[in-house]
């Protein structure tokens, strides 16, 4: 007797099957071109977290730079639109430091900002 799998299971394993594989156009994305970066010098021997601080107050969590390491970060712009500027603060991820906030900066699409964390 042949059993059938229920509806739900099937569905899952036709989602995943469909799922896999790459889709779209090969190349550069347009939309990355455009898109703003900021580049982040962590100086100090510590590991930090760093978040954009919007004009209301909120700050959102853009990623991790280990202590004495680069990184850059991609700002959507659902993160930046309708900003006159940015600011970004760097917090230790062990709570050893000091939280470091950067200057103000205009952003523009397709501009990399670059900021550094002083030595702690």
């Amino acid at each position: 007797m042949v059993r059938l799998l229920p509806l739900p299971s099937l569905l899952m394993a036709c989602a995943i099957a469909c799922s896999s594989g790459k889709t779209g156009p090969s190349g550069p994305d347009p939309q990355a071109e455009d898109q703003a970066r900021v580049r982040i010098d962590n100086r100090a021997s510590l590991d930090m977290d760093i978040y954009l601080l919007r004009g209301c107050g909120q700050a959102l969590r853009l990623g991790f730079v280990p202590g004495g390491e680069k990184s850059t970060f991609a700002l959507p712009p659902t993160l930046t639109a309708g900003a006159l500027s940015i600011t970004f603060e760097a917090r230790p991820v062990r709570r050893s430091g000091q939280a470091v906030r950067s200057e103000p900066f205009r952003v523009s699409p397709g501009e990399e900002i670059t900021w550094s964390i002083p030595p702690q």
